[in-house]
């Protein structure tokens, strides 16, 4: 039955996007039917496939009367199962609504087809148990991606939009490739259930360069190879450059995009888990990107006047928090990310196309809303606010050591789920502060719910998610480990970053009682320029345009002309 199942899961979306294809021109608009019928099935047939997992092994199953080195194989773990359940099911929203957002379209049955064969590709990458199909399926996301993006021929920004994004994911599909050779020339196989039998067992494996000054590890050197394609699939900067262009297709494909292929990124790291959680270097490498870019996503995008825009730049932020999860060893917390974040992002896209299409179709003027400045900010949401603040971390701690049992002051790995946890309500809290203050007791309780919420959540993510898809005794803890910190440094890392946001919380709540902080002039004239300067992204965009005449006359760019 799970074979059924995961067959069923894959092959819906490929079988609907046949029969529009073939019969589209004859049935119109009742396309919308066929593809949402597959990717109901598909659906069904995900969620009881996970089912399945739960209760029982994985499935690894090759197809017979193939050569090793191109059979396509069939690999149905836990972390496949999760990801099917997501790509299906972000899919059926995507159809569903697409059924009415794109009627009129005289491509309808054009972008139903392309949309559930993007699904099955999906479907294809996270279920490969062989490295050469997976890196097909990965590669065919790129030009299925370009030619979605591309949909709209009337646009001249839509057809550069697809041409950018396949030059950008180009590079890092050819990294993917390299390494994926490496990995064969080094381990002899493309088989991924063999390739982590091999690691487990220890298997001694010489170094690149062995007896020279430049001699490295080959996990690292694969892993950081590989990382590139990570990196441009999940828009890590400077690679997010592709990203913006993404608004200027239709809504369904954004939400599509920012749901689901951005997310690769994180499903391509837990799926060679056991090599990256073997290469402290490369999760140095990773945690640092990943820092830089939610930094540099989340203020570039509390910049932004366009909603599509700051969706974008929202997606660039959160992939930048699931590449730093990696690059702490916290494989499992990237999972429950993206998930996370694929759902409530598919959610604002669809959403904001629809409040974009009422405002371009209904001409009535907004009724005028006033809003008044509260008199005084009540004592009783200012209090629990700074409290929950700043001694919620110690209460999770003592809970979750005394009441759940997780030894918190063994690894960084825990601390690491709790500081995420902190961060996360803090952030929370900063924007309920800014609710009436007519109801505080109501802001206040929101408040404690939140923090309880948040907290809880990122417990039960750090103990039952992590055990879930790496249940070997003591295999979580080794990535962890892995990517430890020298003490001192975490330390001081987590110290200066708490301080920064109790400054933050202090600025907040002081300008609510109306008090002006005393900034040197010369803070004030880098704000400007700082704010100006994240309104345009940093550049990075126009530099991209002034520098990409010259990228158009090599032979590389030009191979990939649509």
């Amino acid at each position: 039955m799970q074979l059924v199942a995961a067959l069923l899961t894959i092959l819906s979306p490929l079988v609907a996007s046949s029969l529009v294809m073939l019969f589209g021109a004859s049935l119109g608009e009742r396309v919308a039917k066929i593809g949402m019928t597959g990717l109901f099935i598909s659906t069904g047939a995900a969620l009881f496939s996970l089912y399945e997992l739960v209760q029982g092994p994985s499935l690894h199953l090759a197809l017979p009367g193939f050569p090793d080195f191109i059979a396509p194989h069939l690999l149905i773990d836990r972390l496949s199962g999760v990801m099917m359940v997501l790509v299906a099911g972000v899919s059926l929203v995507i159809h569903v609504y697409s059924s009415r957002y794109m009627q009129g379209d005289q491509d309808y049955a054009k972008f139903f087809g392309l949309l559930s064969l993007l699904t099955f590709v999906l479907l294809v990458l996270v279920t490969s148990g062989h490295l050469l199909w997976l890196f097909v399926a990965w590669h065919a996301v790129s030009w299925l991606l370009q030619t979605l993006l591309s949909f709209n021929r009337d646009s001249q920004a839509a057809r550069e939009a697809g041409r950018t994004t396949l030059c950008v994911q180009g590079v890092g599909d050819a990294a993917l490739l390299v390494g994926f050779g490496l990995i064969y020339a080094t381990f002899g196989t493309f088989d991924l259930t063999v390739l982590h039998e091999q690691w487990s067992s220890g298997t001694v494996v010489p170094p690149f360069g062995e007896g020279t000054w430049w001699e490295i590890a080959p996990n690292t050197l694969i892993t950081l190879i590989i990382a590139l394609s990570v990196l441009t699939k999940s828009a890590q900067f400077p690679f997010h450059i592709w990203l913006p262009g993404t608004i200027e297709a239709p809504t369904p494909v954004s939400a599509m995009l920012h749901a689901g292929i951005v997310n690769a990124g994180g499903f391509l790291v837990n799926r060679l888990a056991p090599l990256y959680g073997s290469s402290p270097a490369t999760l140095y490498l990773l945690f640092a990107l990943g820092a830089f870019t939610a930094l540099i996503g989340a203020l570039t995008m509390l910049t932004q006047s366009s909603i599509k825009r700051t969706l974008v730049y929202s997606t660039m932020g959160q992939m930048g928090y699931m590449v730093m999860e990696c690059g702490l060893g916290a494989f499992a917390l990237a999972i429950f990310h993206l998930c996370a974040h694929g759902l409530f992002k598919a959610t604002l896209f669809l959403n904001s196309g629809t409040n974009i299409h009422k405002a371009r179709t209904d001409f009535t003027i907004p009724e005028r809303l006033t809003v008044s400045e509260p008199a005084g900010f009540p004592l009783a949401t200012w209090v629990v606010g700074l409290l929950l603040t700043l001694v919620m971390p110690l209460v999770m701690v003592l809970l979750a050591h005394g009441a759940i049992n997780i030894p918190l002051f063994e690894t960084q790995g825990t601390m690491i789920f709790m500081f995420f946890a902190w961060v996360t309500s803090a952030q929370a809290i900063f924007s309920l502060y800014r609710m009436s203050s007519h109801a505080s007791w109501k802001v206040s309780a929101t408040m404690i719910l939140t923090v309880v919420f948040v907290g809880f959540t990122y417990l039960w993510a750090g103990e039952s998610f992590t055990h879930f898809l790496y249940p070997a005794p003591g295999q979580a803890g080794a990535y962890f480990q892995a990517a430890a910190w020298h003490q001192g440094l975490f330390e001081i890392f987590v110290a200066v970053t708490s301080l920064a946001i109790v400054a933050v919380w202090g600025v907040l709540y002081a300008n609510a009682h109306g008090m002006k902080m005393p900034f040197p002039r010369w803070l004030e004239y880098l704000h400007r320029k700082l704010y100006v300067a994240f309104l345009n992204a940093l550049y990075v965009e126009d530099l991209f345009r002034t520098l990409k005449p010259f990228a158009d006359r090599t032979r590389f760019t030009k191979s990939y002309r649509i």
